[in-house]
């Protein structure tokens, strides 16, 4: 497997979320199981497209939405519900996360961005955007007076 270089940006973000859930998992609050939630994602790209593979269980299908904008800005949100049968339950320990979710991520120009594919399959969403293909500056030649 080949792995790009540290981004530290990447880095940062894993703390900051790490730091995040320390910081809930000590506080003693009311628990809203109806927030909002950062699903994760891997990256990966090969000579002929660009790969975002999100970790999505317990969301169905029809709860996700895909665009891409004219800034070339890949938008993947949705929402995971609670389950309807819940409410003549009562909660003892609830660790999933349930809610709303929304990420985006700016395209390289080198993306062609109508030649999208997306797959979900047991929970993963996986959407591939198939790369443009290179084009090679043509020489001119420029006459000198």
């Amino acid at each position: 497997m080949k792995m790009r270089r540290f981004n530290p940006m990447w880095e940062m973000e894993n703390m900051l979320r790490n730091i995040s859930n320390l910081i809930d998992s000590t506080i003693e609050k009311d628990v809203d199981i109806s927030a909002e939630f950062t699903p994760i994602v891997d990256i990966w790209e090969d000579d002929v497209n660009v790969y975002f593979e999100f970790e999505l269980p317990g969301v169905k299908k029809e709860d996700i939405k895909i665009t891409i904008n004219d800034d070339k800005v890949l938008i993947v949100s949705g929402e995971k519900r609670i389950d309807p049968n819940i409410d003549n339950k009562t909660c003892c320990r609830s660790e999933r996360i349930y809610g709303h979710f929304h990420r985006a991520f700016q395209l390289p120009d080198d993306l062609n961005t109508s030649k999208v594919k997306a797959q979900f399959e047991n929970g993963v969403l996986t959407i591939s955007i198939a790369k443009s293909e290179v084009k090679t500056p043509k020489e001119r030649l420029v006459e000198v007076k």
